[in-house]
């Protein structure tokens, strides 16, 4: 190669290097970062932990501008990593909204949801039969598992049980877990248990679920005056049928009782990362904390969580604390229960080893990114609904009826204020992107195969006692 060739050579090589310096200097090293963790030996990756707390909303947690102390270790947590303020779930019960968790997919993907199971509206017969996830649909369990890492998962049974599939790719399920406490402690004898390589790990917590906690000291912390009212399925039926009317103080009992159990958590929360602590491992693990969904107290004339799509339902918390995030982060950004996995992967240098409709967000956590990402949640209760959230604006539709809201949560987060009527070219933009989010999602569900997705069971004997335990069944 003569001297001009290797001239030329030499300046295209520079001008490279002078584009590339002028890339973001975060996403550089985003991606350094990244590199360095997929080349590290499995016993080197980080460990992973998520805390998901049953029907535990944003809304009643301090770090989330609740006004009742419920939450003092939870929200010291936040403070050590990274909040994001606008998470919605994509459903409002547990199985499909777990899920979702697990297999990044939306629920008419996966179609582990049914009007005939658990139904206020439903006979009992039907209530018996449900359905499971398919095999088909990988969970993040599995690609942790094919990653080297030992699983564990522990709940205490109901929606969560491994009869529903969730005990896919964990080597270790427990259905017995009991209250936090005993979850808590089954978790940190297991990881005694495991060899020296990283762990991943999820807690689901039933604790604040309802009927709620109501043992001492917790039923006394936010309840100023007891009520009479009976907590059973059948009146959670009858107030959501509009056949019980209660009061200001009925519904105060209520919440009162609800908020005292998320308090019961969010010490058990903290007692396990001091445990983790003093076992040398919470510095090299990330923890996550959620919901599978939120609870209503007659914000919109509906108690519990079946029954409606509206934020005090859908808005669960993301908290993620863990090595190189930094403390102290909130993001403004919408973002939904299903990016939830592919983030933890992405953290520790994996991918998803199957489609999955949520992303990573790790470029919102480092500043790449801050713009919206649409969320969609969907129920098969009261002839189906759908809600629809550009990170502004909120639709819901029902599948049944042609019945819809549309909200302008900037302006009216309770959503109080209909637009639907007054605002017809809001109301056809937001059709348009339902319309296009439901032709992507059966475009994603025929890639899966639309043969015996849905495989209804009938319920075994300690499922069926759990969900009466927990007000589903009677």
């Amino acid at each position: 190669m003569d001297r001009t060739a290797l001239n030329r050579q030499i300046g295209r090589r520079l001008w490279w290097l002078k584009e590339a310096r002028q890339e973001s200097q975060r996403y550089r090293y985003l991606a350094a970062k990244t590199l360095r963790t997929r080349q590290r030996p499995a016993a080197d990756l980080p460990n992973v932990l998520v805390v998901s707390l049953d029907s535990v909303g944003a809304g009643h947690l301090g770090c989330y501008g609740y006004e009742r102390p419920t939450s003092p270790h939870i929200d010291r947590l936040a403070q050590g990593g990274v909040l994001f303020e606008n998470v919605r779930t994509q459903a409002n019960w547990t199985k499909p909204a777990l899920a979702s968790l697990h297999t990044s997919l939306y629920p008419s993907v996966h179609r582990t949801d049914s009007e005939g199971e658990t139904g206020d509206r439903v006979d009992a017969s039907a209530r018996l039969k449900a359905n499971v996830l398919d095999a088909r649909f990988r969970t993040a369990a599995q690609d942790f598992h094919d990653a080297g890492y030992a699983t564990a998962g522990i709940s205490d049974g109901g929606y969560s049980h491994s009869f529903f599939g969730f005990a896919r790719g964990f080597d270790y399920y427990e259905n017995r877990g009991g209250k936090f406490k005993s979850s808590a402690y089954r978790l940190l004898r297991w990881v005694l248990g495991q060899p020296r390589r990283p762990f991943f790990a999820w807690i689901h917590a039933w604790d604040a679920h309802f009927p709620y906690m109501d043992r001492p000291p917790y039923n006394r912390m936010f309840v100023d005056q007891r009520s009479n009212l009976v907590l059973s399925a059948g009146t959670r039926r009858a107030i959501n049928g509009g056949h019980l009317q209660i009061g200001k103080s009925d519904q105060e009992f209520l919440k009162g009782l609800f908020d005292g159990a998320i308090n019961y958590l969010d010490k058990q929360v903290g007692a396990l990362l001091r445990e983790l602590e003093q076992l040398d491992l919470l510095a090299n693990t990330f923890v996550v904390i959620t919901a599978d969904h939120g609870e209503a107290f007659l914000e919109h004339a509906f108690v519990e969580h079946t029954e409606c799509l509206y934020d005090e339902v859908l808005r669960v918390p993301m908290i993620v604390s863990g090595p190189g995030l930094g403390g102290g982060k909130r993001i403004r950004a919408q973002a939904r229960s299903l990016d939830i996995m592919p983030t933890l992967l992405d953290l520790c240098g994996l991918s998803p080893g199957a489609e999955v409709q949520g992303v990573s967000l790790l470029p919102w956590i480092h500043g790449v990114r801050s713009d919206d990402l649409l969320a969609v949640s969907e129920t098969e209760r009261g002839g189906g609904q759908i809600a629809l959230c550009d990170g502004r604006f909120k639709l819901i539709v029902g599948k049944s009826d042609d019945r819809m809201e549309i909200y302008d949560l900037e302006s009216d987060p309770g959503e109080k204020q209909n637009l639907a009527d007054r605002r017809p070219d809001l109301r056809g933009i937001m059709k348009g992107q339902l319309a296009s989010w439901e032709s992507q999602t059966r475009a994603c569900a025929q890639r899966f195969g639309q043969e015996a997705l849905e495989q209804s069971v009938e319920l075994n004997a300690e499922v069926v006692g759990r969900l009466t335990d927990l007000g589903y069944l009677e």
